[in-house]
């Protein structure tokens, strides 16, 4: 009878022990799910949202509206071709965190790498201010950038802005920036243009238009070569 008294807390000990472990097990199962998450929503590179998750706030976003601006830098090729894919990848970090401090202050708002230099910035917003957006984007890319070897770059970017209205498809309003922003692109870049909400979106396509202003840029510097 003893040996059984002195039993009872040994297995009490244990029991309690693998619970405290089995909720252990479960907190970290739990974490690692939710870093998974996190990983596959966001750019290894800069930190920045990706496509995944800039969809995802755009359709929690759904219920109001919202202006967005579509980012690209103006001759990034050329920086790579010219400083190696190391100075191009620490421009885009610097512009990364240039245009995520700038909307810092803003509730709900969120910058996301699309892919190369394309990036975008979302803000909730009741009044459509999206050319103000893409104005602070410019202004934003002003100061130049300092490169790994301590050469300073000057960056200059094409915005295409957009207000979104509630209930708009977001694929359609990451269109119409998208030709807004072939359209300051081919106007000679360093420069906004608005998507003119009088006009309906565009429907959802493959995407020619980023073809059209890979060929602008192109042109554009194989011009300032002559």
């Amino acid at each position: 009878m003893k040996a059984r008294t002195m039993l009872l807390p040994t297995v009490a000990a244990a029991s309690l022990a693998g619970h405290v472990w089995a909720a252990w097990a479960a907190r970290s199962r739990r974490s690692q799910l939710a870093q998974v998450r996190r990983d596959a929503m966001t750019d290894p590179l800069t930190g920045l949202l990706n496509r995944l998750g800039l969809f995802a706030v755009l359709g929690e976003l759904g219920g109001e509206s919202y202006d967005l601006a579509l980012v690209d830098l103006d001759g990034f090729k050329q920086v790579n071709d010219t400083y190696g894919h190391h100075a191009g990848d620490a421009v885009l970090v610097e512009v990364a965190a240039r245009l995520s401090e700038a909307i810092d202050e803003v509730d709900g708002a969120a910058v996301a790498r699309l892919g190369g230099d394309e990036i975008v910035l979302v803000c909730p917003s009741p009044a459509p201010i999206a050319h103000l957006l893409g104005t602070e984007v410019v202004r934003c890319l002003a100061a130049p950038i300092t490169l790994p070897d301590g050469q300073d770059l000057m960056v200059r970017a094409s915005v295409g802005v957009v207000s979104a209205m509630v209930g708009d498809q977001p694929a359609r309003v990451l269109r119409a920036a998208d030709l807004a922003l072939y359209r300051a692109k081919a106007a000679g870049g360093d420069q906004v243009a608005e998507y003119d909400r009088i006009a309906e979106l565009p429907p959802v396509e493959t995407r020619p238009v980023v073809r059209l202003r890979e060929m602008t840029e192109a042109a554009r510097a194989l011009g300032g070569a002559a």
